[in-house]
């Protein structure tokens, strides 16, 4: 015998398998807004802690920018002036418990906009994707991240002292 329902059963099946992938569309969008929220609220943790640690432990009295670099360790590039008016770079980083700081007079190096400038002359065809200033085995650099004519990946890195520069090129993987 051939079990028989009535047609708004089979209707309420449907819109209960329908409400339950919403919900679950929902929970997983709620899940990974507040995955993403929190990993940029992470980046941006420390930085109160490292302008009043620049404030109190250097010269430095004003401050204007804060940025994170990922050299050999994690560096905080603190961009400000001193007491004189005279434009510094303070680069901060943590040695086992304590912070160390590396200070450099930005009248004495070369400024990112002259060094992406001569960048751009060099590399005509290439794509710019972002410069950061930074610290690469204890000089400052400029690391400027562009894919090239056959597009790789490349980081280059400018001495802000001198201009020399170097490259890493990385080849994508699935060719």
């Amino acid at each position: 015998m051939k079990k028989q329902s009535l047609p708004f059963i089979e209707r309420n099946k449907l819109w209960i398998i329908v409400s339950l992938i919403f919900i679950f569309l929902l929970i997983a969008s709620y899940y990974f807004i507040s995955l993403y929220q929190d990993v940029i609220n992470s980046k941006t943790e420390q930085f109160d802690e490292v302008r009043n640690l620049a404030l109190d432990n250097t010269s430095l009295d004003v401050i204007h920018s804060i940025e994170r670099f990922h050299g050999d360790q994690l560096y905080y590039v603190v961009d400000g002036e001193t007491n004189d008016n005279q434009a510094s770079i303070v680069y901060m980083y943590q040695s086992e418990e304590e912070w160390e700081y590396d200070i450099y007079n930005k009248e004495s190096l070369y400024g990112e906009d002259i060094l992406l400038s001569e960048w751009r002359e060099r590399c005509t065809s290439c794509e710019l994707l972002g410069s950061t200033i930074g610290l690469d085995s204890g000089y400052p650099v400029l690391e400027i991240k562009y894919l090239d004519t056959s597009d790789s990946l490349v980081y280059e890195h400018v001495l802000l002292e001198d201009k020399t520069h170097y490259r890493l090129t990385l080849k994508p993987s699935f060719e």
